[in-house]
């Protein structure tokens, strides 16, 4: 039988991206080279197993690097690239056109007519007039013309900004999807590289007589299965981000790269109460609805304004030259001019008798009535929306802390005990192989909860319709527990009840808060 000259690792401590080994020389059999296979919690992190290979190079750099496009520019990127967005804002310019012309008054009216038997082969009279006539508005028309303008103007803004929101949305949740699938792929790429290695050393002890062909089979399958994984992780990360050029705005084709998220996700403990109040006050669509319910009103006056008739008031001037025979001669004509100048003064009304508007005042108040059970509707709705998206974020939450602080430590000191007990002859390859598989469902099911825990932070953004407040956000706090506490698994118990309940704000707190676990509750955590 052969036998590998390597050191034993006992002890790993994961200091800001150091790790200290304690090795001893010792002669073992194969289960050595399992030590590769150890893969950090998060791509972004520092693993709790640090693997013994060489730094593997992930692919992923070359999408996700730290001199990446962060989220907030890939959104401004898309304000202000975006044709669809920038097509909405020219409804801005179309509304303040309307409200420049609703504000204007009606221009005068100047006619003339000239006649003249003349034309037809009469004699030289003729008739000539010029008049102006203007018209004057009553009831305030064109005050109430201008005020529904105004708040179509207003309207159309709410709902651009709702628009500008949607797309802010948009690239955020494109955004955490791409994350994610880089994640996701570091994580196989590591794997893979540690079985590589593991391959190769089961291939040399097959060849030794030391183990069956079935261990190398083993081996081989799950490193294939492996790197299956990591093409889709690959196609996933590319369909993200073709789906964020298309969001910015970007052609299919440039190059694109973004900045990673960091590494210990952000703690929000704003309470609903309050988030429903900035929901009420900042969504754009509700803003929008409000606005709608009072143009209803504004219409209806506008409608009852034009219900009253106008004044149209004119003066005219008219010439008429005509011909008067003479009985005899005078002066050696027959005939006489007759000049006739003539100013006139005229004032006409409409007589509201059959049309009164009844048509549009009835039409303009269903149109408010609409507007106001909209409202209400809406209402309703934003509070169930933010309602629903701060219990998914708590539970998100939960579900983080419950992964990172408990699930894969204990995974991954399943993984140990078991290469521990293969070296010893205890177990066979194929415990190892599922264990480390067990390992990986649990690295992927954390990443997953990750992303799902920033998603939930983005449904609540899209809830409330703006940026979650920078007060609910701790100073250097995060909703995982710092690395520097060397948490016992009491005060991981601890630290996701106060993710359950409203907890301070800051990490050192919530573990002085707490009182100590009862014994069953000791008991449930071990």
């Amino acid at each position: 039988m052969r036998t590998f000259l390597v050191p034993q690792f006992l002890d790993f401590f994961s200091n800001r991206g150091s790790f200290k080994v304690k090795a001893s020389r010792r002669v073992w059999t194969w289960g050595a080279p399992l030590f590769f296979l150890t893969v950090p919690v998060l791509a972004q992190q520092q693993p709790i197993l640090v693997p013994t290979q060489p730094a593997v190079k992930l692919s992923s750099v070359e999408s996700v690097a730290q001199d990446g496009l962060p989220v907030e520019r890939l959104i401004s990127l898309g304000a202000s690239r975006r044709a669809d967005l920038l097509a909405a804002r020219q409804r801005l310019a179309v509304a303040e056109g309307r409200l420049q012309q609703a504000r204007l008054r009606p221009n005068p009216t100047l006619d003339a007519e000239y006649g003249s038997p003349r034309f037809l082969g009469g004699e030289a009279e003729s008739d000539f007039s010029v008049g102006v006539t203007q018209v004057f508005e009553l009831g305030r028309k064109r005050s109430r013309r201008a005020a529904v303008a105004e708040l179509e103007l207003n309207q159309i803004r709410a709902e651009v900004a709702a628009l500008e929101r949607e797309l802010a949305i948009g690239i955020r949740s494109a955004y955490i999807a791409a994350i994610a699938s880089a994640r996701q792929l570091d994580v196989l790429e590591r794997l893979i590289a540690g079985n590589e290695e593991l391959v190769r050393a089961t291939d040399a002890r097959l060849k030794e007589g030391d183990v069956a062909p079935l261990d190398l089979n083993l081996v081989r399958v799950e490193n294939d299965r492996l790197k299956v994984q990591a093409i889709q992780a690959r196609g996933e990360l590319d369909t993200q981000l073709l789906q964020l050029r298309t969001l910015i705005g970007a052609d299919i084709a440039e190059p694109l790269r973004i900045a990673p998220q960091p590494d210990r996700p952000p703690r929000f403990d704003t309470g609903l109460n309050e988030l429903t109040e900035i929901a009420l006050r900042e969504r754009s669509d509700l803003r929008a609805a409000r606005i709608g319910e009072e143009l209803g009103s504004a219409r209806i006056n506008l409608a009852r304004a034009n219900a009253v008739p106008n004044v149209s008031a004119g003066i005219r001037y008219s010439r008429t030259k005509g011909i008067v025979d003479l009985p005899g001669p005078v002066n050696g004509r027959d005939f006489a001019t007759d000049l006739d100048n003539e100013l006139t003064f005229g004032v006409s009304i409409d007589i509201p008798v059959f049309n009164r508007n009844q048509g549009e005042i009835a039409s303009a108040t269903g149109e408010r009535l609409q507007a106001t059970r909209q409202r209400e509707f809406l209402e309703t709705t934003i509070k169930r929306d933010v309602a629903v998206a701060f219990r998914k974020y708590r539970a998100a939450a939960e579900a983080l802390v419950l992964s990172t602080t408990q699930i894969i430590p204990r995974s991954e000191a399943n993984l140990q005990t078991v290469r521990a007990a293969y070296g010893a002859g205890e177990f066979s390859i194929f415990e190892v192989v599922n264990e480390q598989r067990r390992l990986t469902e649990s690295v992927t099911t954390l990443n997953q909860v990750t992303r799902d825990y920033y998603n939930a932070l983005t449904e609540l953004e899209t809830a409330i319709g703006r940026e979650l407040p920078a007060t609910g956000f701790a100073p250097s706090s995060s909703v995982l527990p710092d690395e520097r506490l060397k948490l016992s698994p009491e005060d991981r118990a601890k630290f996701l009840k106060s993710i359950r309940d409203v907890a301070p704000k800051n990490d050192f707190d919530v573990l002085k808060g707490q009182q100590t676990l009862s014994t069953k509750q000791e008991k449930e955590n071990d």
